[in-house]
């Protein structure tokens, strides 16, 4: 569960009308998010069959269970919630604490940029820092495929500096504003939660430059 500020202090104004949250899980933020952003559509991903369950009763447009984005945009339209000659890609996409068990966190990254809309849309990543990932496969846990490169030690700031400089800014974004969020984490045999330190990365698509 992410402890996180009011939507508003978030979101560019801008951020109105399309809102995509990617492993939503059971909603409860997507919720948060679609009142705070003042959001008409809504659409979400999960893999968990329990979890797209629960999001189907609950007053999401778009319910999508899939781990693949791609297939966003036409499941979109198919639903009817908006159409073709109007879709110009999503103001706002959410991706909260899902990076860092993601099998190609690159790829994902890049897939997502491409569902933004040019005009000021904003994705909203939530990460624990340090990173530490792993792929739940079955039963067992193993390193996702790509490696991001980042240390699974080290301070907060430092952690998220590393993020921005050789994980996002590489795949198009530009930070428009960072914040320090208390992150609430499953606990195990030892402890019932953990309270963890999540970065959440406002992020713009950098403006392409062309030399000459």
């Amino acid at each position: 569960m992410m402890v996180a500020p009011k939507s508003q202090k978030i979101f560019p104004k801008k951020t109105k009308k399309l809102l995509l949250d990617v492993g939503a899980g059971e909603g409860e933020v997507t919720e948060t998010f679609r009142k705070g952003g003042e959001f008409d559509v809504v659409v979400a991903t999960e893999a968990s069959a329990p979890m797209v369950k629960r999001l189907r009763q609950k007053k999401i447009d778009v319910v999508i269970e899939s781990t693949d984005v791609t297939t966003v945009t036409d499941a979109t339209i198919a639903a009817g919630v908006v159409c073709a000659e109007e879709f110009r890609g999503f103001d706002c996409v959410c991706l909260l604490n899902v990076l860092d068990r993601c099998d190609t966190p690159f790829m994902l990254l890049n897939e997502l940029r491409a569902l933004l809309n040019d005009d000021g849309g904003v994705l909203v990543l939530a990460v624990v820092v340090p990173f530490r990932p792993f792929v739940e496969d079955g039963q067992n846990h193993r390193v996702p495929k790509q490696k991001l490169g980042l240390d699974p030690n080290g301070n907060w700031e430092t952690g998220v500096n590393a993020i921005l400089e050789t994980v996002l800014k590489p795949c198009g974004f530009a930070l428009e504003r960072v914040a320090r969020v208390p992150y609430i984490s499953e606990g195990d045999q030892k402890h019932g939660a953990y309270i963890l330190d999540d970065a959440v990365f406002v992020l713009s698509k950098a403006k392409e430059t062309t030399s000459g």
